[in-house]
């Protein structure tokens, strides 16, 4: 395995705020150079997020009806504006450093974007960017969030993939702030239930091809929190 080589990390459906300080304790172990860039992929449970450009108006219902559809909602430090992550959906956060390449945000925004492009491709599917509205597009539809922060040269956040999540949670918000688009999923576009399990392998094999890097040896959350100080807070939740 390359020492250049980003790890793989699955992490199964995990609490969104157990998984939004565990990125932190990576990014920060990252910048100190004890944690190889790394490769998250997991599935949330039904919250909704609102990035440091968004408003709490595009969120269309209130906390008790919030909390009547089991689902949950937290101002976030991502860039952009509302989304929603739950079951049957593929979330990719990337804890890597941009090192030498790290006043080009827009270039690693642009491989995130390519990388669910090529791994869309791989199930017939042709996806677009719009330079004017982030994500990853189908028509009109979006079926990608992308959102990310970089501090201090590391990033993590990272993107959202519809595989086949119930899109009833979107008809509770402006997706993104953006009232004139939709939203869509892998498995409404292909006219069948599609597993998050199957699109794991794809979008792996496309970041690789995408960011030039090998992905390596998959590390179990265990072995994650070994990297990691004592104190830090990584229970799954």
């Amino acid at each position: 395995m390359s020492e250049d080589a980003v790890r793989l990390v699955r992490l199964g459906q995990i609490d969104y705020l157990a998984c939004w300080e565990l990125q932190r304790a990576l990014a920060a172990a990252r910048r100190q150079g004890s944690v190889p860039d790394l490769l998250l992929l997991l599935e949330h449970p039904p919250t909704y997020t609102i990035g440091r450009g968004g408003h709490r108006s595009n969120l269309l219902i209130d906390d008790a009806t919030l909390a009547r559809i089991g689902a949950r909602c937290y101002p976030v430090d991502r860039g952009g504006d509302i989304t929603f992550h739950g079951p049957g959906q593929l979330v990719a956060y990337v804890i890597m450093d941009l090192g030498r390449e790290q006043r080009s945000v827009r270039r690693f925004v642009e491989r995130l974007e390519g990388t669910v492009i090529e791994a869309l491709r791989c199930f017939g599917v042709e996806a677009t960017i719009d330079p004017a509205r982030p994500g990853v597009w189908v028509g009109n539809d979006k079926i990608a969030a992308i959102g990310i922060t970089v501090s201090r040269g590391v990033t993590y956040h990272g993107f959202a993939l519809n595989v086949d999540p119930d899109l009833r949670y979107f008809s509770y918000m402006i997706p993104c702030g953006i009232p004139d688009r939709g939203v869509t999923s892998l498995a409404q576009l292909l006219g069948r239930p599609v597993a998050v399990a199957d699109v794991e392998g794809h979008v792996v094999q496309s970041f690789s091809r995408v960011f030039h890097r090998e992905v390596g040896e998959e590390l179990t959350l265990q072995e994650l929190r070994g990297f990691l100080p004592q104190r830090s807070l990584v229970d799954e939740r």
